[in-house]
């Protein structure tokens, strides 16, 4: 949501992100618990480099996967990853789309990621077994 609500290039201040974004999920007001949670739901988007700190307020960071460096996309998909445990390939990519606030994993999306995929095997930073992947130790 937090993706969806800054889509429309606009940098808003932390306060009005967070009372928007309240009135997305329902909310007539912020309380302090539900404040609390959407702080650090912007906290975790800003640095998974979902939304960017500028001197004016919060901002998106990149509208799309091309926007974003490939090593740090590397670094987020394997962060994405839970821990050493093998997951599908699919559901990888399903995740790893989710992590950086995308709604759907869409053929660039995917294509980007399997490419990612690969060059974290080359480099060893993850590992492949038939349809499954993990990172390594």
């Amino acid at each position: 949501m937090i993706r969806q609500l800054f889509d429309d290039g606009e940098t808003r201040d932390r306060e009005s992100a967070i009372r928007e974004l309240a009135k997305e999920l329902g909310y007539e007001r912020a309380g302090s618990r539900i404040h609390e949670t959407l702080d650090n739901a912007l906290r975790t988007a800003a640095r998974r480099s979902v939304i960017a700190n500028t001197a004016d307020g919060l901002a998106l960071n990149g509208r799309r996967i091309e926007d974003y460096e490939r090593d740090f996309l590397k670094d987020q998909f394997l962060a994405s990853l839970e821990g050493r445990v093998w997951k599908e390939r699919e559901d990888a990519i399903r995740d790893f789309a989710r992590w950086l606030g995308f709604r759907r994993t869409g053929p660039v999306i995917d294509e980007m990621a399997r490419s990612i995929i690969n060059g974290l095997i080359r480099e060893g930073r993850a590992e492949s077994q038939g349809s499954l992947i993990r990172r390594t130790g």
